[in-house]
């Protein structure tokens, strides 16, 4: 019902009303017809009783005098010649004697003067020709049976439909009365700021159940905010202090405004501080984007080898060194299969593993990418002949800003963000993602399972 100005439980109460309304108003009318009718077959039965035994004695004793009608019956008897042998009719009906014989034995209503009277006739036939006997009933009683049934009818509707709307307020008020418990209690959870959760009511009922659903938005929600407070924690963490090196450096800057080298080393220096700062917040943005609930757009297997191949070809060009070999496998083929993994996340993910690789082993080495079919999806692997990585190290190789201790002490300008973009990517597309020391260098296998969305139409390749 569209009563915007009504709260769920008045416009309920309004619907219940109506439909109330609506049958009870119908059963009457229903009811009321029905007695009507029995009430009218009633008395036809009655109008053929009291001519059967009138009928019966004209039949056997057609020249002998009939006793005629009880008391109280309206009867009249005409002869064979049309004359009226006997009759207790009222004068209204006896004056139309003529026009009742031709009724029937099918009763009529025959309005006579201020009284209206339900009228039947049965013919005897005797050798000595037809009679007619002539029963009539007053309606007067039967109209007056109807009306106060009428009346007690709508009395009986209107206390029901009543009735009904009170009950219908009542049970919607308890039904609703759990949702209002579990709105204060959001309300109090975010006036608080509390971390507690929504009382779940006992039962499995659909309160219950939007109180779970409830629960598990607010938990949700508040990984989000917690996510985005660690964003802002990290990203005042690490910018403080390349902008703290970007300051000195600007001040160096001005004090060898005089000296031309001295000022065009702070000005390098200071651009390489730049340069830093700008990749930060780029993988910061980047990251704060993979690690949104969106859905990503699918790739075949197609595409993740053509990526496979150009980011190869891409770290041999920036790495173009004798004492460096790139290089790749495909093993197997799965040319139906969707992997939830953008074309684009794809080439970052293996771009950022190669450039791992390459920075952990100084530019000199070996990395292999392998991407292989399995049953249950693809498996790519990115293995290179470097040093390896802290046994120590691995279990929070994936959190946010953490690089080895060597890797802090030799001055490495890694941000620690490639391996969370990375993890953030696999997780994205519902896959695992496992590092290992292999004893000749360090092992990166992840699975991406085969994705089970529904496909409507071909993928976007963003």
């Amino acid at each position: 019902m569209r009563l915007p100005g009504l709260s769920i439980r008045a416009r309920i109460t309004v619907g219940s009303l109506v439909i109330a309304a609506v049958l009870f108003s119908g059963a009457a009318v229903f009811f009321r017809a029905e007695v009507e009718a029995i009430l009218i077959e009633t008395t036809t039965t009655l109008l053929h009783s009291d001519a059967a035994p009138i009928v019966t004695d004209l039949i056997h004793n057609p020249t002998e005098p009939n006793d005629g009608p009880s008391e109280g019956q309206l009867i009249a008897i005409v002869g064979p010649d049309g004359e009226i042998s006997k009759s207790s009719l009222p004068v209204a009906l006896r004056k139309r004697v003529d026009e009742l014989v031709k009724i029937g034995e099918t009763p009529q209503t025959i309005d006579a003067g201020n009284a209206r009277y339900l009228v039947a006739t049965t013919t005897a036939v005797t050798n000595q020709g037809n009679w007619v006997v002539i029963t009539a009933r007053n309606e007067e009683a039967l109209g007056l049976l109807l009306d106060e049934l009428g009346r007690v009818l709508i009395m009986g509707t209107v206390l029901l439909t009543v009735g009904f709307g009170l009950a219908s307020w009542l049970l919607t008020g308890a039904a609703l009365r759990p949702v209002n418990r579990l709105r204060k209690e959001a309300e109090s959870l975010s006036t608080t700021g509390s971390s507690a959760q929504l009382l779940v009511p006992a039962g499995r009922d659909e309160v219950s159940r939007l109180a779970v659903t409830l629960n598990d938005f607010i938990s949700r929600l508040r990984r989000s905010i917690d996510r985005e407070k660690q964003v802002v924690s990290d990203a005042s963490h690490e910018l403080r202090t390349p902008l703290a090196v970007l300051k000195a450096q600007l001040e160096l800057a001005h004090l060898n405004s005089g000296d031309a080298p001295a000022l065009e080393a702070d000005i390098d220096d200071a651009s390489r501080t730049v340069d830093r700062l700008s990749r930060l917040a780029t993988n910061l943005l980047e990251l704060s984007k993979l690690e949104s609930q969106q859905d990503p757009p699918e790739c075949g297997w197609d595409n993740l080898i053509a990526e496979i191949s150009a980011s190869v070809d891409r770290a041999r060009v920036v790495r173009n060194g004798e004492d460096l070999d790139v290089d790749y496998e495909i093993e197997g083929e799965d040319p139906t299969g969707r992997y939830a993994i953008s074309v684009t996340n794809a080439g970052q993910l293996v771009d950022n593993l190669i450039s791992n690789a390459i920075n952990a082993m100084g530019g000199r080495g070996t990395v292999t990418v392998t991407l292989r079919s399995l049953a249950e999806g693809a498996l790519l692997s990115v293995v290179d002949t470097g040093p390896g990585m802290p046994e120590s190290f691995i279990p929070v190789a994936f959190a946010r800003f953490s690089r080895p201790e060597q890797s802090r002490a030799s001055g490495s300008i890694g941000s620690g963000l490639g391996l969370a973009i990375v993890h953030a990517i696999v997780t994205r597309a519902k896959g695992a993602i496992s590092l290992r020391n292999t004893g000749t260098g360090l092992a990166i296998d992840i699975r991406l399972p085969r994705s089970t969305r529904t496909r409507t139409g071909p993928g976007p390749r963003a």
